[in-house]
């Protein structure tokens, strides 16, 4: 059992529920509500699109691991307690789970691809695999670049979902051309959303974990700049983010969608808010820990707005069918 929890807590379960929920929420509660309001099914099978989510987690457990597997003297630092290859789980046996879990994954997104026919689309797992391995391996401790790669990672999660759905659509001869065009411009907005606060989160965890990075000669943001000039730049970064957000605001209360307009400011933009302050007063490892945490929820809270999205486009489909009754 002991072995067993050891594993569980190298994988980063939460981490990887959120991934597959990401997933699974953009293909049920934005795809298949804009679809529905075309009276379009989806055309990819169920099967094939849970292989395809289990691709995402298989590699990303596998990614964990090899971070860790490389992480072993900046974690005994940062966080000693955190520390479990070379104490319950070896070295050997790690990096033999590591390269398990992202061969798998590799061969489910291949056949998942393959049976949505989209082929090429499995190049992108080839690319998560080489990446976290080199981000584990090198970029990890290098400036900014490792920041941008996990975030690339991650932005690109939500687009995939959405991606492999619509090229299965877009063969279709009765698609609805339109549609599609505005769900891919749709998928692009929530995958830079998630860019976005992957970087600022990436950006955070370089300052909660900037002894350990010391010790081990790295040469990361928060030790190029300082944690003053970091938290600046982490803070402008937010402010980006809720002005962008901003934006989807003004339109979607001019275009009538006011439940948007309430959710983005109650659920992302208050609590960023809270966010720069609790950024501005942290000076501690465990200040930037919950700061970090912060921005976690943040992120979920931030996809859990397609929640609204699908029940506002469920409202709008049921209007419409009461119009034409009338009429």
């Amino acid at each position: 059992m002991k072995l067993f929890l050891s594993y569980l807590r190298l994988v980063r379960p939460i981490n990887l529920i959120i991934i597959a929920f990401t997933l699974y929420m953009v293909r049920f509660y934005f795809i298949v509500p804009a679809l529905n309001f075309f009276s379009f099914p989806l055309q990819l099978k169920e099967t094939v699109f849970a292989l395809f989510a289990l691709s995402f987690v298989l590699i990303a457990a596998g990614g964990y691991i090899i971070n860790d597997y490389y992480d072993v003297e900046i974690d005994k630092v940062n966080n000693p307690g955190r520390v479990i290859i070379g104490n319950t789980i070896s070295a050997r046996a790690a990096f033999t789970n590591y390269m398990a879990l992202s061969v798998c994954g590799l061969i489910t997104g291949a056949w998942s691809c393959f049976k949505a026919g989209t082929p090429v689309l499995e190049l992108l797992f080839v690319f998560y695999v080489i990446g976290l391995w080199f981000y584990s391996f090198k970029l990890k401790s290098t400036f900014f670049w490792g920041n941008l790669l996990i975030a690339i990672f991650l932005g690109l999660v939500p687009f995939a979902s959405a991606y492999i759905e619509l090229q299965a659509d877009s063969s279709n001869p009765e698609s609805p051309d339109m549609i599609i065009s505005s769900l891919q411009s749709g998928a692009c907005g929530i995958a830079l959303f998630a860019f976005l606060a992957t970087l600022l989160r990436e950006i955070v965890k370089d300052m909660e974990d900037i002894e350990g990075d010391r010790t081990t000669g790295a040469n990361t943001m928060a030790i190029a700049w300082g944690i003053n000039k970091t938290k600046i730049s982490a803070q402008f970064l937010i402010l980006f983010i809720m002005a962008s957000l901003g934006l989807i605001q003004y339109y979607a209360w001019t275009s009538g969608w006011h439940p948007t307009a309430y959710y983005i400011l109650i659920a992302i933009q208050i609590p960023f808010i809270i966010i720069i302050w609790l950024l501005q007063k942290a000076n501690e490892p465990r200040q930037f820990h919950w700061v970090s945490i912060g921005l976690k929820i943040v992120m979920v809270t931030g996809i859990c707005y397609l929640f609204v999205f699908s029940y506002q486009c469920f409202a709008m489909l049921q209007f419409v069918k009461k119009l034409e009754h009338l009429l």
